[in-house]
């Protein structure tokens, strides 16, 4: 019975299959045996992967691979990439600069400015180049509310008109003043321009697309600074490709007697060879200064009745070291026209008085002194 019993047992031990590692078959041994610390699962030495941040065993199922660099891996010592599905080990991570999370290779970007990995969600482009910018470097513009790099961003500050020059304007009633913008399409001496007392503002505009070009303002003109104003104009040199881009408008003070129709008959008025000597454009190259009669309205107009203190004059040329003698010129000539409709009463001047004075006025393009300004201020005082 005991002899039964035992060959029974000897037999049972006899028949037990061995043990073979799941993945390539090969018998096991328990010298050669490798168990996954995260299943439990046995295999042989040559079917284990070891993970390469803490040395843990593991099996073919367990083992999660970097999309990187390839090396095995626990699950819980991968980063999953904020954008794909990727898993990727922290030697190979790449982190956003600004929400910190994490990104594969295909899925980050490279800020152009500081070099810092900044993912989908977070990055910018600028609004002018297209450079990729994290949160640090991208630039925001109060003018159009765009993101722009530090290369591009729009310079501007709103013009701040002096007090007391608005204060004197407003107590002489038959006064005239005059501000102008002056556009440049291209380089030029920035500092000058921006400290200059009389300029009171500046910023990009569309129409110039030199990087470097800018738009200035001017403060409230009185004839006595046409001298300082000429002198400024010639002092601008332009480095630039096409700097005949630019142009310069002139805002005449609105009155109850100045309207743009009177304004309208006074450009109508000037010959081709007139308007050139004047500086401006709307006779043989109007894109930007169309002349049209009762279309006052607009950045393509010749006369421009959209501001409440002014009427534009947007007919010319630009203004720097070439047209200078023009602008004075030019100044002269809306000074005239200014007084000329300051004198008469609404309806009282026919088109063809405005255009005969108008044509008369740019012929004659006198060029009064400094104390002759100064009498004619004293007058309309």
């Amino acid at each position: 019975m005991n002899m039964t019993n035992d060959s029974k047992t000897t037999d049972a031990a006899n028949d037990e299959t061995p043990r073979v590692c799941p993945w390539c078959d090969k018998p096991l041994r328990a010298d050669e045996t490798e168990q996954c610390a995260i299943c439990g699962e046995s295999m042989c030495e040559d079917c284990a992967y070891k993970c390469d941040r803490c040395d843990d065993i593991l099996c073919e199922n367990c083992a999660t691979e970097c999309v990187e660099c390839g090396g095995a891996y626990c699950p819980s010592h991968l980063l999953e990439c904020h954008e794909c599905p990727n898993r990727v080990c922290y030697d190979c991570v790449a982190c956003c600069t600004n929400c910190g999370e994490s990104m594969c290779e295909d899925c980050r970007t490279v800020c152009d400015r500081c070099d810092e990995y900044v993912c989908r969600d977070c990055r910018y482009s600028c609004e002018n180049c297209g450079d990729i910018l994290c949160g640090e470097c991208v630039w925001w513009s109060d003018q159009d509310d765009c993101a722009y790099c530090a290369n591009c961003l729009p310079e501007s500050k709103a013009p701040a008109y002096s007090p007391e020059r608005q204060r004197i304007m407003d107590s002489h009633e038959h006064m005239f003043t005059v501000g102008l913008e002056i556009e440049i399409n291209g380089g030029h001496d920035h500092d000058k321009l921006k400290n200059h007392p009389l300029i009171a503002g500046y910023c990009t505009d569309g129409s110039l697309y030199h990087r470097d070009g800018l738009e200035y303002q001017t403060d409230i003109l009185f004839t006595t600074d046409f001298d300082a104003i000429n002198e400024l104009v010639e002092s601008i040199h332009c480095y630039g490709d096409e700097p005949e881009r630019a142009g310069g408008h002139m805002h005449v003070r609105r009155t109850r007697r100045q309207t743009p129709n009177r304004w309208y008959w006074a450009l109508k008025g000037l010959s081709d060879r007139q308007a050139r000597n004047l500086n401006m454009r709307h006779t043989y190259y109007n894109r930007w200064c169309e002349l049209r009669h009762g279309d006052y309205s607009g950045k393509d107009t010749a006369v421009n009745d959209t501001h409440a203190d002014t009427i534009e004059l947007r007919t010319f040329a630009r203004w720097d070291d070439t047209t200078a003698t023009r602008l004075a010129v030019a100044l002269e000539w809306a000074h005239h026209m200014w007084r000329y409709f300051e004198s008469h009463e609404l309806y009282q001047l026919k088109t063809a008085d405005i255009m005969r004075e108008s044509a008369r006025s740019a012929y004659a393009a006198p060029r009064t002194t400094p104390a002759m300004r100064l009498a004619t201020s004293r007058k309309e005082d």
